[in-house]
């Protein structure tokens, strides 16, 4: 462990530093304040060290923070890893589950639209747009829909922009 990893986590280690080596005191973990060569002069004159054996201890110390830091942080990413493969495979169940249920408000409406006139064509262009977004969503999944919307966005800046600000005002305009 380099110098700059030993002061950055003086805090955390002081714990371990006690149980470690217990005759160090609070007093002796203030003076030493994150200096592993003043750890090291600690070590050696209350335990009777030499000075080569206390560098060898001290190391070997950090060696073992070191390693189970790392293991821990392993840990936590692997954790993350499968949280997020999990919310995925979620995500993508409901939004295929929502497709389905598109396409089939899509087939309810076309069962039951009158079949000439101007809501006829009204209503036969929402099924169109149902059942685009209905096959949209089984097909494609969550994770293309984030990668569309981002080309969207970057498509159409501006009108993005004043699209979010026009959805933002409406919701603040909502009563609660």
């Amino acid at each position: 462990m380099n110098e700059d990893i030993f002061a950055g986590q003086w805090k955390q280690m002081r714990g371990d530093l006690k149980s470690w080596w217990g005759r160090l005191g609070d007093d002796d973990l203030e003076r030493i304040g994150g200096q592993k060569d003043q750890l090291i002069g600690l070590v050696q004159a209350k335990y009777g060290y030499a000075r080569e054996h206390a560098e060898q201890e001290v190391d070997r110390r950090l060696k073992e923070f070191a390693d189970r830091s790392r293991g821990m942080v392993a840990g936590m990413a692997a954790k993350a890893q499968e949280f997020g493969a999990t919310a995925t495979t979620k995500a993508n169940a409901a939004a295929t589950a929502v497709g389905g249920k598109i396409g089939s408000m899509a087939n309810v409406i076309r069962e039951n639209a009158p079949h000439d006139g101007a809501v006829a064509s009204a209503a036969t262009a929402v099924v169109d747009g149902l059942e685009s977004a209905s096959t949209y969503l089984k097909e494609k999944k969550l994770d293309h829909l984030g990668r569309d919307f981002t080309a969207l966005v970057r498509s159409y800046p501006v009108q993005s922009l004043l699209m979010g600000i026009g959805l933002g005002y409406l919701l603040g305009r909502r009563p609660r």
